[in-house]
């Protein structure tokens, strides 16, 4: 991250990519061996995705989702121009990305190998292999038709899924993303924007004017266009969309389900300002005993800066520690409990 990518780091959201994020999160759920893949648990975003890849009338995306392992065509996920893009500005770039991209961007999807090599050159061997069964006929069937007939019927995919799954929920999704991109400001202007950066997952670290980023494999990102961060409800890990691309590079983050209205877990509006919103989202979870390591998987925050937050709040009096063999676990006291007064209902959790 050289200091002109840092400068031109910014937030936005994405309707296109939350539709794309309804992909991968039904894809890597079909292949989950628990509940998930019987249909128990599925957000009604996922579970309207799920019959209308059944329906037959996105045959493109179906295939898409069929063959996902490890890589997506970026043209389903267009950087976001604007903090708050509209899905019809986004769908135009859609369907009108270059259909030499287009062709290359499928090659490596459905063939593998060096084509995938080149869009991703830090995937293993093992990863470069072509998409599974027959999950890419479609998508070929359609490729001889040209390039610029798939980047348009794909568009229209997108728009009947975003119809169906998504655009009566996206006014209070955004409103929650939005929401989100506020506390991380917040964080940044009171933390500084290395330490930001590096609690915005508990896979992120900042060190050596570099963002690490956690994974079973190894590779670098570089360049110096602009990186944009997009907040997703749907996907339940980080996410690289373009990275290799010049100026469309997104690190895409998952947040937590919004509450009705746009408001988050996060609430109790009349201790907020006093406590800050990281603190209060802390002290609200330690209803039970909780480690420094269970708190930052919780929170997406890294150790440290989950520990700078403890030590602020233990010397406000506001949580107890208890050291039980080698482990510290951390709870609120009687003074934070009746700061924080009643308790709302809990939202219906973690979605994707």
């Amino acid at each position: 991250m050289p200091a002109a990518r840092l400068a031109r780091t910014r937030w936005a959201l994405s309707p296109v990519g939350e539709s794309a994020a309804l992909l991968l999160a039904v894809a890597e759920q079909s292949g989950d061996r628990t509940g998930r893949a019987r249909g128990a648990g599925l957000t009604p975003e996922v579970a309207a995705t799920r019959a209308l890849l059944a329906s037959g009338r996105t045959p493109l995306l179906a295939a898409v989702c069929r063959g996902f392992t490890v890589y997506l065509p970026e043209l389903l996920t267009p950087r976001p121009e604007t903090f708050a893009p509209t899905v019809d500005e986004q769908l135009h770039r859609v369907a009108t990305t270059d259909p030499t991209e287009v062709g290359d961007q499928l090659t490596a999807f459905l063939d593998g190998g060096e084509a995938r090599r080149r869009r991703c050159p830090w995937l293993p061997d093992g990863q470069l292999g072509s998409a599974p069964g027959g999950a890419g006929h479609a998508l070929r069937a359609r490729m001889e038709r040209g390039e610029a007939d798939v980047r348009e019927q794909l568009a229209r995919e997108l728009h009947q899924l975003w119809v169906v799954a998504l655009a009566d929920h996206w006014p209070a999704v955004a409103a929650g993303s939005a929401e989100y991109v506020e506390r991380q400001a917040r964080s940044a202007a009171r933390e500084g924007l290395g330490t930001a950066l590096g609690s915005l997952h508990s896979s992120f670290t900042w060190r050596d004017d570099a963002l690490d980023l956690a994974a079973p494999t190894q590779g670098r990102v570089a360049g110096t266009g602009p990186l944009t961060l997009v907040p997703s409800r749907f996907l339940r890990r980080v996410a690289l969309h373009a990275p290799l691309q010049r100026d469309a590079g997104q690190v895409v983050v998952p947040v937590a389900t919004p509450w009705p209205g746009g408001t988050t877990p996060y609430a109790a509006p009349h201790v907020a300002p006093v406590l800050g919103v990281t603190r209060l989202a802390l002290l609200k979870s330690l209803e039970q005993r909780r480690t420094t390591a269970e708190l930052a998987l919780l929170h997406h925050l890294t150790p440290g800066s989950v520990s700078y937050h403890l030590s602020r709040l233990l010397a406000a009096d506001l949580v107890r520690r208890e050291r039980h063999g080698r482990l510290v676990h951390y709870s609120r006291t009687a003074r934070a409990t009746a700061l924080l007064g009643p308790t709302p209902p809990e939202p219906g959790g973690p979605a994707g």
